[in-house]
Order: structure tokens, then sequence, then C-alpha cells
């Protein structure tokens, strides 16, 4: 099993955005074939799938001796008060750093805030040129949003000190977060002879729509997120909800997009003679060859669905089809509300009570699966938000940005 160390100056509970990329990160690589081991200068780290060493000196100078921050930065003054902490950081980082296969560093190599591990990391390279070392860039201290800064207010290094922050380490892979930063760091630091990857954040989308695990493993199993559109209808499997219109507009809107999905909720219902209508609607399926783009959860749930796996869907959803023939209510329609889903429903008298003039309404009497899809596909070609949550599901998922992009560096 490969062995990974994670360095940053602080982890959660710290508050920092970087921190919790990096307990994300740790989370991720430790449920796959690495021994994930995170070395920080401060917080803490309960799971135990995670090595978690602790270092004081290799946080923020500024957080545990400002005096030595302003010498070294303030100032630009490097004495034996500097190659002290160095040499205090190796005696306590070099013997973990032997164990590992792969460093990576987040931030600590592009900012001032410890140079004295900037320095021993360096020199321990020198001595290790073997080691796989990856610099993962977030921040620099010369970059100000889009402006690349002469200066740094506060900030007055020596020659030396430069030159720690600014020259590459010889083979080391530098990964950057954007291209747009990747432009401005190329400008600041000479990193034509280093290997540069771009590798932008993401989110956890599982524990930030706090999906349940029943509904992810569907959603791994049938690769949801790299779908598009998602369509859902939260619906049992009975004659009245009208779904071979439904399964017609799918077969339609794929000519448009080759890989929606369409979920379809519920069970079959047994407080009426239905499978009948289960079987022609695969029959439908077959003549559509629809067999890659409908999932039945009924497949994968035995029984009916808690709230919290409802709300999943609807969240994972780019949309609603609910073209029943005729309802007495209409629950779906307050859940698409609550959960801000689009949803298209057909015109019922009592859709339009509940819902009035703020839904998608649909007259599948009249109007063919064909046009209706069309109007769909209008809609989610110029719905911004729609092709937000589509791209950033799609590339945005941490997950899938460790597994795709920084597996294969390691």
């Amino acid at each position: 099993m490969k062995k990974i160390a994670l360095l940053h100056y602080a982890y959660p509970p710290n508050v920092g955005g970087v921190e919790i990329i990096l307990r994300e990160h740790a989370k991720i690589l430790s449920e796959t074939d690495y021994q994930v081991t995170i070395i920080t200068g401060d917080g803490e780290e309960k799971n135990p799938k995670i090595n978690f060493v602790k270092i004081p000196e290799i946080q923020s100078i500024l957080k545990f001796n400002p005096v030595l921050y302003e010498k070294i930065i303030e100032k630009g003054i490097i004495d034996d008060s500097f190659y002290s902490l160095a040499k205090t950081i190796q005696d306590k980082l070099e013997s973990h750093l032997d164990q590992q296969d792969v460093i990576i560093v987040h931030n600590m190599l592009t900012l001032v805030h410890n140079l004295p591990f900037v320095y021993f990391l360096k020199n321990y390279l020198k001595k290790n040129p073997n080691k796989k070392l990856i610099v993962w860039s977030h921040d620099q201290t010369y970059i100000d949003g889009e402006n690349i800064l002469k200066e740094k207010p506060g900030v007055n290094l020596n020659k030396e000190e430069r030159d720690l922050l600014l020259k590459p380490i010889n083979n080391a892979i530098y990964v950057i977060i954007s291209n747009t930063f990747k432009d401005l760091l190329v400008k600041v630091m000479d990193l034509s002879k280093n290997q540069t990857v771009v590798i932008p954040d993401g989110i956890n989308l599982q524990k930030f729509l706090e999906i349940d695990e029943s509904i992810w493993k569907v959603v791994q199993e049938k690769e949801l997120l790299s779908s598009y559109p998602l369509i859902l209808s939260p619906v049992n499997i009975i004659f009245r909800k009208n779904l071979e219109y439904c399964l017609d507009t799918i077969f339609f809107l794929k000519k448009y997009f080759p890989n929606i999905k369409y979920i379809i909720s519920g069970q079959v219902s047994n407080h009426r003679k239905n499978q009948g209508y289960y079987e022609k609607l695969l029959a439908q399926i077959n003549e559509l060859d629809l067999k890659n783009n409908v999932v039945f959860l009924k497949d994968s749930f035995e029984r009916s669905l808690e709230n919290s796996e409802i709300h999943d869907l609807y969240d994972l959803s780019d949309l609603v089809l609910f073209f029943s023939n005729g309802e007495n209510f209409g629950l779906p329609l307050l859940e698409a509300a609550l959960t801000s889903t689009p949803a298209f429903v057909s015109s019922l008298k009592v859709f339009q009570e509940i819902g009035e003039n703020n839904l998608y309404n649909v007259d599948t009497v009249n109007q063919t699966a064909e046009q209706t899809a069309d109007i769909i596909k209008k809609f989610l070609d110029t719905n911004k938000v729609i092709n937000l949550k589509k791209t950033v599901r799609q590339k945005y998922n941490l997950e899938t940005i460790i597994k795709n992009q920084l597996a294969p560096l390691l």
C-alpha cells in the first residue's frame, strides 16, 4: 500500500478553505489503496484510517512566535533563530517523511508563513532526490487576486529568502488549482523545468448534499454524476401516472442528450392490478432503446423511500416530470418547490390550484411527446442554474477529481 503524507500549516477544526480541502483529500485517499498521514502544525483527526502527526513548529510562525515572524518576514533577517527552528523541524519531521512514498505539501512552499520549513524541505529533497514531491499551490505571496505584486505590504525578504520562496524544487510536480492562477504563478516562478498540472478544488457532493448511502450507491452504480440531464418522476408505477408519455419524451430528449438518465422513484402499486402496466413500460423501454437511460429505483429498494432519500433525488435531479392523467392533489409539486427543482406537469386543474402560475404546464392530451421534448430542451439550454449544476456535478465532485486527476500522479 502506497504511503502518502499531506502537509499544511493547520488542519480542522481550524477554519480555512485549504484545511477543509486537506481533510476531504485525506478521507477520500484513505478509503482507496493509500495509507495516509496528515502532518500539520495544529488540528485533530479522529478517523482511524488516517495517521495524524502534529508538529507545532510547522504552523505559521506568526501563530507561535510573532517576534521571530517579524524578524524573518518583515525585516528580512536570517540568523541563528531561523536555523534553530529549521533544525527543530528537521528533528521532528524528517523521520516521518522518510517513511512516505509521496509527499504532498499544500501551500507551504509558495507562502512566506514558515520559511524555515521551506529551508528544511528543500535541503531534505536535495538529500533525497528520488522522493516524489507534489507542491499543491492554492496561493502565492506575490499574487493578489489577478494581480502580480512587485512588493507585498509587510513582507521584506532578503535575496536568500526570496530564492527560498520563488525558486522551484527540482523534479517536484506543481499542482495548481486553476488555469487562471497557473498563468499568474508561472510569471512569478520559473516553472519551465517542472511538471505542472491543473487540478481544481472541488466539493464532496455526497457530504455537502447530505445524500444517504443508499442513494449514493445508486448514483455510483448508474453513473448519475456524469449523466445529463437527470430527470425524476417521483411517483409509483400505476396507470394514471402516464409514464408512457414520459418515456416517449425521454426518447426524444435522448436525441439531444445521449447520456440522459430518467429516474422513476416508486414501486409497482400492490393495491391495484398494475403488473401488466409495468411490463408494458419495460416493453416500451426496449422498443425505444432506453435500457441504459431509465433507472427504476424499485430495482434497488424493496421498500418505500425515506423522506431523506426522496429529498436526495430532488437535490440531484435537474427537473421533474409529473404528467399524471388525474390527481386529487400532488405532493411532488410541494417537494419540487421546496428543493427548487423545476417541475413540468400535466395541465390538471388541481395542479393549477396548488402551483398557480408557477409551474411548467404541458398539455399532454393535445401536445406530442416530441413537442414536449423540444420545450424541455430549450428550457435546459437556457437555464443557467441547471447548467452550472451540471458543471459542478460533472467536473467538481472531489471524489472524481481525486480518482481521475490526482491518482495518476501518485
